[in-house]
Parts: C-alpha cells; structure tokens; sequence
C-alpha cells in the first residue's frame, strides 16, 4: 500500500514539476535563506509547539532537500531511493496510527518554513491534512515602512490575542478594525468559546468562497472575510449555515437568503465596495447563504 501511495504521489510531483517549468516557474520547493536577508531580522521568538495550518506551510529551511520535492510538496526522486522508502514508511504510520511527532519550523512573514520533518509535511498534504503540530520560531522583521512588514505587526498583535494565524489580511489597518469589530481586546487573552466562534466561522466563509472559485480571483479570502462583516455584521456572520449550490440556479431570493455571485464577485473591488445581492441568474452558479 505504501508503495502505492508513494507512486501515486511521485506522479502528482512530476505532473506539477513539469506544469511549473513548461510556464517557466521554479519547480522545486521554495528556500527561506534564499529569500530573506538575515540583517532585515530584528530577533527570533519561540513559540512553542502549536498546530498550524498546512496550507501555510510553503517551503524549506535549507536547500539541502528542496528538489526532492516538487513545489506542490509530492516527490519527484523515483523509486528504490532512500528517500522514497522513508517516505512510503510514514505513509504507512499516517495510515495506521497518524503521525503524531511535531516537524520543526520558522515562521517569517506568516508562512512555515521547514527545519525538520519535510517527508513528514509531504505525506501529509498527500493524504489531504489540514493542519500539523509543530515547533515553531519565528522570525522577527526590523520595523520598516514597507506595508507588508506593518501589516505583520498587527497580525504579531492580533495573534497575541487569539493564538489563530489562519487569519490574514492584505491592507494596513485590517488587523486593527477586525479585532475592534470581533471584539477581541489587545493585549488580552481571547474567550475560548469566542475563539472557536471565530474560527469556525471563517472556515465556513472561506469554505464558501472557495468552493465557488473565489481563490481564483485578486482578493484574499481574509480581505472578503472583514468586509462581509463590516456588511452584516459580526454577531450576524457567526449564526449564519453557508450552504453552497453547486448544480442548481437559485430562482428565488428569500428575504432571510443572501446571494453571491460567484463569476463576477463584485464586491471583490480594491475600493471596498459593498457585496452586490444579485438575484438568480442560470449562466453562473451561486452561493446561497442561509441566514439562521
């Protein structure tokens, strides 16, 4: 079985290898000492074991064992290498029993970088796992004028709070008026009944939007999260069921519905402009979002 899994990942490593170098992308994992300078790191903070979301967890510490791997973290070494049978053994402990040992990782930017347990995180996103525990550090940027690098220290503030970096925005201020319009207080420890509020609620928004091809388009998930709520309302976005519909148009509006359209999106406007209700229409398909 294990060798099985293993040539099924090889294949999904080589297919998106080749993707990458046919559109003239880098096709192996990306190098986080290739990509910062250690003089823009004003220090470095434990921050203990904690589970992360895989999704996050982009690329390597080293280039030691990056082209093992091609970008989508599958192998793309072949059979019969020490490698692959390493890697097919923890196939067989994340089918048995799971795999339990935390990998160890740098966080910079809010992205995971890997220092031990790559074959761990490959088999892993191979059997389609969210989240992963691991020994995380984190690497401080200076305090600079570049807007990414402010924006990171409002979401360092926001995960004081909240221990949650599943949430992210792109635009200086979001972390700011998101904890003022969720209620979380600065400095302070949040609820933890609130906390898994929060967190399934945007799970559901983001299972929604993406569902419905919102990834495909130039607006984070984050950014479309913060303004449904400066819609609607927080108290209201976490009582609301998101329920998709994938093969029907929906005909009626019903006054307690809201619906979204997933071609056009035209509240994903850089202006920030308010989410247009739009009523069916049997071109495109639609989220129906069904308000308890």
């Amino acid at each position: 079985m294990s060798v099985q899994d293993y040539m099924s990942a090889l294949k999904l490593g080589k297919r998106e290898y080749n993707a990458c170098v046919n559109k003239g992308k880098y096709p192996y994992l990306p190098v986080m000492e290739s990509m910062m300078d250690e003089e823009q790191i004003d220090s470095e903070v434990s921050l203990g074991i904690d589970q992360i979301p895989l999704r996050l967890v982009v690329g390597t510490c080293t280039a030691g064992r990056t082209n093992a791997f091609a970008d989508n973290w599958m192998p793309i070494l072949e059979w019969g290498s020490e490698f692959s049978a390493k890697w097919a053994s923890l196939s067989d402990s994340q089918v048995n029993e799971g795999i339990r040992d935390p990998i160890k990782v740098y966080e910079y930017m809010n992205k995971f970088y890997v220092l031990e347990g790559n074959k761990r995180v490959s088999v892993l996103k191979y059997f389609n796992a969210v989240t992963v525990n691991a020994q995380v550090i984190r690497k401080v940027p200076r305090k600079s004028d570049n807007p990414d690098v402010k924006i990171y220290y409002e979401f360092m503030d926001f995960y004081k709070s909240t221990k949650i970096n599943d949430i992210y925005f792109s635009k200086e201020g979001s972390f700011i008026t998101f904890m003022e319009l969720v209620g979380i207080t600065p400095g302070q420890p949040m609820d933890e009944d609130d906390k898994r509020d929060l967190v399934s609620s945007y799970l559901n928004f983001r299972t929604a939007y993406e569902s419905r091809g919102g990834d495909r388009f130039d607006y984070p998930v984050g950014d479309a999260f913060l303004r449904f709520i400066h819609i609607h309302g927080y108290d209201t976005v976490r009582h609301m069921i998101f329920l998709c519909s994938y093969k029907q148009p929906v005909n009626v509006l019903h006054r307690n519905c809201i619906c979204i359209h997933a071609y056009f999106l035209d509240f994903f406007d850089i202006i920030g402009k308010m989410i247009r209700i739009i009523i069916s229409d049997t071109k495109f398909q639609t989220i129906l979002i069904d308000v308890i």
